[in-house]
């Protein structure tokens, strides 16, 4: 099963509440999401979509947690967020693809909470912190990338847009490294 590797806040402080559950959620997910049935030699090369699934479901069981898959945060374009709950008032991402989009996940959480500053204070963005390395960021692991690179750059904007906290969790993708 993945194991968190890392938390680093860009900013604020998002809840213990928030925070543990999804840190259980990322370690209850099965290795074998990541490979080609039950065969742990034959690494999936596609977006581990499953990924989604399995934390949903974790937290789904967990109490307090309403969640909505692929929630659309905005009527005015086709960006959606992998996971949302209005009680917790989180929106999270979670990154499994090989090509991530960092940015514009932070983005669409920044906006949210920046447009609907009533429904949503915190974001979260689970990414590998093994597997994948970033082809335009000097072939770092995205957890290290946020962490130590990415974070000064979004860090005033998440500020502007009232933010109260947002969360960056690494996990150890099972998979061999990728080159």
């Amino acid at each position: 099963m993945p194991q968190v590797t890392g938390q680093t806040h860009l900013v604020g402080v998002v809840p213990v509440h928030i925070k543990k559950p999804l840190c259980d959620a990322i370690e209850s997910v099965p290795n074998g999401v990541f490979f080609h049935g039950n065969n742990h030699h034959q690494p999936r090369q596609d977006e581990i979509i499953e990924l989604d699934i399995e934390i949903h479901d974790f937290l789904s069981q967990q109490r307090h947690w309403e969640l909505v898959r692929n929630f659309r945060p905005f009527h005015d374009c086709d960006f959606h967020v992998d996971l949302a709950c209005e009680k917790h008032e989180v929106l999270i991402e979670i990154e499994k693809g090989t090509a991530p989009r960092l940015e514009l996940d932070i983005l669409k959480v920044a906006r949210a909470c920046l447009q609907f500053p009533e429904k949503w204070k915190y974001g979260a963005l689970v990414v590998p912190s093994t597997h994948i390395q970033l082809r335009l960021a000097g072939r770092q692991k995205p957890y290290e990338f946020l962490a130590d690179h990415l974070k000064p750059l979004v860090k005033p904007i998440l500020e502007a847009c009232k933010v109260s906290g947002f969360v960056v969790i690494g996990y150890e993708d099972p998979r061999p490294e990728r080159q």
